[in-house]
């Protein structure tokens, strides 16, 4: 069984890093600028990321859960901070001063690469309700011993990074295809683009965060009202 549970795994880590987001355009835009190396090393960072997310969802880690629930609106906050920073800087990276650094093996794929992709993919922690989903569909199919032994749950954790860090690396390779076509003027327009994609996701956060506020407000002063 414990064979299924890492299938199952498998499953849950590539249906969660498919649907596009800020992460996606990171790694894309790593591969594009950097080299598969960069791209796929970022990916790794943010299947780890991911991989820990679905953790505390596999596990029923309702403490967790229960603080995001509760704290939304801060980390709302500070994610959206934090991810228009990141599109912002994006947005100003000079695709020939990337180029010249590549060429002299200076700007190689590094452990910043993997720190920044574990980072933003933090950045979305909201993202645990996805694996909860993914999970109990996964276990409906039966790709799940019901016993839930030791060797059944790391199989199944295992699987979803497995999943994960094999999407990216598709995406990476996918990437290395087409990067040579690329010139740098078509690499400043790519970074702009993904600047601003990830930049706009960040503010949306923001705005999100100060319309639930709003609504907060507008529920307590009905609730003093009565």
């Amino acid at each position: 069984m414990w064979l299924m549970a890492f299938l199952g795994g498998i499953m849950v880590g590539c249906m969660a890093s498919m649907p596009p987001g800020p992460t996606a355009i990171l790694c894309i835009q790593r591969n594009l600028s950097k080299g598969f190396r960069s791209g796929a090393v970022t990916g790794l960072g943010i299947a780890t990321s991911d991989t820990i997310y679905a953790a505390i969802a596999f596990f029923s880690l309702s403490f967790v859960t229960g603080f995001i629930e509760n704290n939304m609106s801060l980390i709302k906050c500070i994610a959206g901070v934090f991810i228009a920073i990141f599109g912002v800087n994006i947005f100003l990276q000079k695709p020939t001063m990337q180029i010249r650094r590549n060429q002299t093996g200076k700007d190689a794929a590094s452990w910043k690469d993997f720190v920044s992709g574990v980072l933003l993919g933090f950045a979305n922690p909201t993202y645990i309700l996805v694996h909860i989903a993914l999970i109990a569909s996964v276990k409906s199919l039966g790709f799940y011993d019901a016993d839930g032994s030791l060797l059944s749950n790391a199989s199944m954790i295992l699987g979803i990074f497995a999943g994960c860090a094999g999407w990216w690396f598709l995406v990476a390779s996918g990437m290395k295809l087409i990067r040579k076509h690329f010139r740098p003027r078509h690499m400043l327009i790519i970074n702009r683009i993904s600047g601003i994609v990830i930049t706009l996701i960040g503010v949306s956060l923001l705005i999100s965060m100060i319309s639930d506020l709003q609504i907060n407000l507008e529920f307590n002063e009905l609730f003093k009202a009565k």
